[in-house]
């Protein structure tokens, strides 16, 4: 007589338990890799806050004015770039931002999930006749001065709250090394996402513990 094998497979209850494990890895890997999306969109910001800062600093060591008549070796205010507002998706900029931009030599390309912003303080005095403190009459330029901060906010997780990134660099004696005028408080953006959480540096000032152009992540998004 023959031995006849029976064909075996899994048992219901063998599936059960394999889909709960793969059920239970989803519930783990699937938000993990949510957050770590945001995180990457982030970064974006601390990026372009640094580069900024290189060309606001290079423009204030340099020669080149940043309008007509303006007066040379100071930092640059430009008003908000891109002028939309952020959100879960990149804001597109307009030429107008790029104008705005490219005053401190700032490249980008492409859309941006950032908007960004620098404010001066200890604007140049004793001017020649004819020079100017401020490009105010320039489109999205502002005044010039020895003190910045240059702030960027995004609202990557579209929840109305802004995160923020900022970069303080107050005015310096260079004989003592001494603080001449601190970094002015991060400036309000006219198109904001709704409430920009700024708790880790309170009223958008320099807190003790963050050096002087240090890029520091101001907010305490709990995506982050």
């Amino acid at each position: 007589m023959k031995n006849i094998r029976a064909s075996k497979g899994f048992t219901l209850v063998e599936l059960m338990i394999v889909v709960a494990i793969i059920g239970i890895l989803a519930a783990i890997a699937i938000p993990n890799f949510l957050r770590y999306q945001l995180r990457s969109k982030f970064a974006e910001l601390k990026t372009n806050v640094e580069a900024i800062n290189k060309s606001e600093e290079a423009l204030r060591q340099s020669e080149r004015v940043a309008c007509l008549n303006a007066a040379t070796g100071q930092f640059l205010t430009f008003t908000q770039i891109p002028a939309a507002a952020p959100g879960p998706s990149r804001a597109v900029w307009l030429p107008a931002d790029l104008v705005a931009a490219s005053a401190i030599d700032w490249v980008v390309q492409g859309g941006t999930y950032g908007i960004y912003q620098a404010t001066t303080a200890d604007p140049p005095t004793g001017l020649a006749a004819g020079t100017l403190a401020t490009c105010v009459a320039t489109t999205g330029l502002g005044p010039l001065g020895q003190a910045i901060t240059i702030s960027s906010t995004s609202d990557i997780d579209g929840d109305a709250v802004g995160s923020s990134v900022v970069a303080f660099t107050p005015s310096i004696v260079a004989s003592t090394g001494v603080v001449d005028m601190a970094a002015p408080a991060s400036p309000v953006f006219t198109a904001p996402p709704g409430v920009v959480n700024t708790v880790n540096c309170p009223g958008g000032t320099q807190p003790l513990n963050i050096g002087n152009g240090q890029v520091t992540n101001c907010s305490a998004d709990n995506i982050f």
